[in-house]
């Protein structure tokens, strides 16, 4: 892999091609992919009718009812298809064995083979039920009806959540539509239109066949792929780039004392947002966790638990981890452009005070807007100001747009401060432009979550959202760390930019491959065709491997660092919580996020504790860490040597990632194991209902979690009061526009 550098560059020929056909090679399969999705998604049919010909239901009363889905924001309440929130019912999962039930009662033995037939047809767009299927519709409708009038706490659904008896009814039609595709076979095939998930044998819904294949055949090519990967890392001499490097071990106490200017300066503002935000969001998934073993109550507060209902927080959760980890992303991009392009450019200060003006503007009012979608107070309006309906998704189609906007505003800001370095004659794949292309990535790769409407088809839309959820986070965030984490290294002395920038081109490379085509692990169930099965199962396996070859690179570094050998090095912290990046990444995205990949685990597995257990350490613990350990280096160099606690942040560190590791192995993996096996023994439906979470030993772990939670909160207060006392003991402004930026350099000459 060492190929030829030409005009001197560091990357050589093969890494650059290796890293273009990883990120446009991975790309095109997958669009493909989604030209097959497209074509096989479930039908909509355009009328619905019983034995007798009557109109029960059809496409635009279901379309209806999607809407009424999205509207009240319940995909963070409870599942269609097993994606959405986990703690209350999978409506797919639910209304099919209700379904089975009834079939069984009216027809007996003949009841699955009534459910599999497929009555759909396609050149009349006309689903015919049976007479015992369309009385199950009206009991559906009876069932769901009254779950959203009155509420049904064990399940987390508050009273009055869907106040209107014709969005109840399109909302019961909508849940039976997706049932219907769960639990009938593809026109010419023997799996159902969602690859038979959820498991219930009571309707017919077991593993299929092809998901046991693709999975032994998934394994097989991790194995494969890990061996390539690390032949390539020990054959490129990926460890060997440091020898004869002469590196200045002083570096670090030189870059303390550099004076700032005064864009710099103002990031210090966005870390303040950054904390507050992290806090608020913490709140929230406090008051989740108590619903969770106290459904619609809160500590005797009567006006808390009759007025926020459980999907408020929800959605509040998982927006505030996107926008603190943004933020402090943009924060530190924004405090390193100077820095990166040797000069502040003119009006660069002005510049990051109206981009702060948007960020704030986003925030509040997505936040509002989707507190007033849950409560059906956005009105007409409510997909492009309130709860836009889908998980990680949240803000109003208005505030997703504005953030788009942020973010376009924020990559122009930071790359016209990097502009020196893209002159001609300057080696266009070096650490700062490899950093300027990562966040050229993140503000792309957001784009395709504005690629569908609320009339889009569930499955179509669903495919794009996870362009952002998975894509943007397990491929382009990956890119991105790889980047902020070669620029850092080199920045201050710690490996030569050979070394640095090399591994980094190739585990981005990697991650791009797998994590862009291994999107396709979500699509197992959720309507797509079961090509995903073979392309998803056996390339999203191999997602662990860039991070196996992180985390060796990291262990390797570390045996000369100082962060080691000196307890008052300057970057000590930060550094700290760029490691601690790297462990997650290794244990919530590599161990966890393998365990539930393959198809044979995740059809029994899929919409559990295991996900959200893989969900909490991959994002907090990867990319959280991250996000804190890029704030705190901007944080160093902007703060006063004097006024920088060490104390503070070793509370900070100990409490996030102690807590982190408590909630992760005593609370959320061992639900999710007993939850899977629930859903292996009973069916889905049942791992997820109010008798899973109200047995005993669910309900004392729920209890117990009050731990790991508070360990989490005393991290958190000792990271908020170090950033806020950070805040107000800023070094003065000492460097002007247009002013070439000095800088000391990393690398010394040869004896």
């Amino acid at each position: 892999m060492s190929g030829s550098t030409k005009g001197g560059g560091i990357v050589s020929t093969r890494l650059k091609v290796l890293f273009l056909v990883s990120l446009f090679g991975a790309m095109a399969v997958t669009l493909v992919g989604g030209w097959f999705t497209i074509e096989g998604a479930p039908p909509y049919p355009g009328k619905v009718v019983g034995p007798d010909g009557t109109e029960l239901t059809g496409k635009e009363e279901i379309l209806a009812g999607q809407a009424v889905w999205q509207k009240y924001g319940l995909m963070d309440n409870g599942s269609v298809w097993g994606h959405g929130t986990y703690r209350g019912n999978d409506y797919t999962a639910t209304s099919l064995h209700l379904l089975g039930e009834e079939l069984r009662a009216a027809g007996g033995e003949n009841a699955v083979a009534d459910l599999k037939k497929n009555r759909y047809d396609d050149a009349s767009d006309t689903l015919t039920l049976t007479g015992p299927q369309a009385a199950a519709l009206e009991k559906l409708r009876a069932h769901w009806g009254r779950v959203f009038l009155d509420g049904d706490l064990p399940t987390a659904v508050s009273p009055g959540v869907v106040k209107d008896a014709t969005e109840r009814r399109q909302l019961s039609d909508f849940f039976f539509w997706t049932a219907w595709a769960a639990g009938t076979n593809r026109p010419g095939k023997d799996l159902t239109y969602t690859n038979n998930w959820p498991p219930d044998r009571s309707v017919g819904n077991e593993l299929p066949v092809q998901a046991f294949v693709w999975s032994i055949l998934s394994l097989l090519g991790f194995m494969v792929a890990l061996g390539v990967a690390l032949a390539l890392f020990f054959r490129g001499r990926f460890d060997h780039d440091d020898d004869g490097t002469l590196l200045d071990a002083r570096l670090g106490d030189k870059l303390v004392g550099l004076p700032i200017s005064a864009s710099q300066r103002k990031t210090a503002k966005y870390f303040l947002v950054v904390v507050l935000l992290f806090l608020l969001q913490l709140l929230q998934g406090g008051l989740m966790a108590h619903y969770t073993v106290h459904p619609g109550q809160f500590y005797g507060l009567d006006f808390v638990a009759n007025n926020v209902p459980y999907n408020w927080p929800k959605s509040w959760h998982l927006q505030l981890a996107i926008f603190w980890i943004s933020v402090a992303w943009v924060g530190a991009a924004l405090y390193l452009a100077p820095i990166a392009g040797r000069r502040e450019p003119k009006k660069q200060g002005l510049l990051v005070d109206v981009l702060f003006g948007a960020v704030v503007l986003v925030a509040v009012g997505s936040l509002a807007g989707t507190a007033l979608g849950v409560k059906g107070l956005a009105g007409p309006a409510w997909f492009w100001i309130g709860h836009q309906g889908w998980e990680f998704l949240e803000l109003g189609r208005l505030w997703q747009l504005l953030l788009f906007g942020g973010l376009t505003i924020w990559l122009l800001i930071v790359v016209r401060a990097m502009a020196s370095v893209f002159k001609k004659g300057e080696d266009r794949w070096g650490t700062v432009p490899f950093y300027a292309y990562s966040a050229v990535a993140i503000v792309a790769f957001f784009a395709f979550g504005l690629f569908y409407t609320p009339r889009t088809h569930l499955t179509v839309a669903d495919f794009w959202r996870w362009w952002v959820v998975h894509t943007w986070v397990e491929g382009i965030f990956e890119f991105f760390a790889a980047a902020a984490m070669a620029y850092v290294v080199t920045a201050l002395g710690l490996a030569p930019k050979r070394k640095a920038l090399r591994a980094a081109y190739l585990t981005a490379s990697l991650a791009l491959f797998s994590g862009i085509i291994g999107v396709g692990h979500h699509y197992y169930w959720f309507g797509d065709p079961d090509l995903w099965l073979s392309l998803g199962g056996v390339v999203s396996t191999m997602e662990p491997v860039p991070i196996i070859l992180l985390l060796l690179k990291s262990v390797m570094d570390s045996r000369h660092s100082p962060v080691l050998e000196r307890a008052d090095y300057p970057y000590r912290w930060p550094l700290m919580f760029l490691g601690a990046s790297a462990a997650w990444s290794f244990l919530g995205a590599g161990v966890f996020g393998f365990l539930i990949t393959t198809p044979l685990v995740n059809y029994f597995e899929h919409s559990t504790y295991l996900t959200m257990n893989h969900g909490h350490t991959a994002l907090f613990g990867t990319y959280g860490m991250l996000a804190i350990g890029l704030m705190l280096f901007a944080l160093r160099g902007l703060v006063r040597p004097e006024a920088w606690n060490q104390r503070l942040l070793k509370v900070a560190f100990v409490g996030l990632n102690g807590g982190l590791i408590l909630m992760a192995l005593f609370t959320l993996f061992p639900v999710g194991v007993l939850q899977t096996w629930d859903s292996f023994q009973n069916g889905l439906w049942h791992a997820r209902s109010a008798a899973f979470y109200e047995d005993p030993t669910i309900a004392f772990i729920g209890q117990w979690r009050l731990l790991p939670d508070l360990v989490i909160i005393v991290g958190a207060l000792a990271l908020v009061t170090f950033v806020v006392r950070g805040v107000f003991t800023l070094k003065p402004i000492g460097i002007r526009e247009e002013v070439p930026i000095e800088l000391p350099d990393p690398e010394l000459p040869s004896a």
